[in-house]
């Protein structure tokens, strides 16, 4: 039973939730990236600001073409 719960601890310091999805942490910093991440996210998405882009569509689709984390929080959120 104790080795089934060490597992589970591990793979929960391996991962981040975001609206459900888990996104799995690469590195020791991908946890404060993916952090960073959904906050400008949610913060673009309450204000409708989309600069230095001219609309959504536009900022979705520039973002949709990055790998690695800003990409993987864009999908659990539905985004792209």
């Amino acid at each position: 039973m104790a080795r089934k719960q060490d597992r589970y601890a591990e793979s929960a310091q391996t991962q981040v939730m975001v609206n459900g999805h888990a996104i799995r942490l690469s590195g020791p910093k991908d946890r404060a990236e993916i952090q960073r991440s959904v906050e400008i996210i949610d913060r673009k998405l309450a204000a409708e600001d989309w600069h230095p882009y001219s609309s959504k569509e536009e900022c979705l689709k520039r973002w949709s073409e990055l790998k690695g984390v800003k990409a993987a929080v864009l999908r659990a959120k539905g985004l792209i």
